[in-house]
């Protein structure tokens, strides 16, 4: 179980900074490379860290980042003490400023 946590942690990082590069050879993009990466670098870090927590369903939730360092839970967890948790892990990561945790609680998940 932890080999295929640690497998999903690496392929997400990779799935969330390859668009960084796709980003760069664009010239007419709206937002600069460096946000967007520090935006994907703030959700792979946070989507690893899930992983990483045994008592957390991590596939599940779902993180978005916008380029301001504010992060949107969704998706579904099983308890409050889950949900809250959650939320802990995600404001210890570096470059979050606000955390809206939109989680649902649902049992039997």
């Amino acid at each position: 179980m932890e080999n295929r946590k640690f497998i999903v942690s690496v392929v997400l990082t990779s799935i969330f900074l390859a668009p960084a590069l796709v980003a760069a050879e664009n010239n007419n993009s709206e937002f600069q490379v460096g946000e967007f990466v520090k935006d994907s670098a703030i959700t792979a870090q946070i989507k690893t860290k899930l992983l990483a927590a045994e008592d957390i369903d991590s596939l599940r939730i779902q993180v978005d980042t916008d380029n301001n360092g504010v992060v949107i839970l969704t998706g579904t967890v099983k308890t409050e003490a889950e949900k809250e948790r959650v939320h802990n892990i995600v404001h210890s990561v570096d470059g979050v400023k606000n955390v809206f945790n939109k989680l649902e609680i649902n049992p039997t998940q």
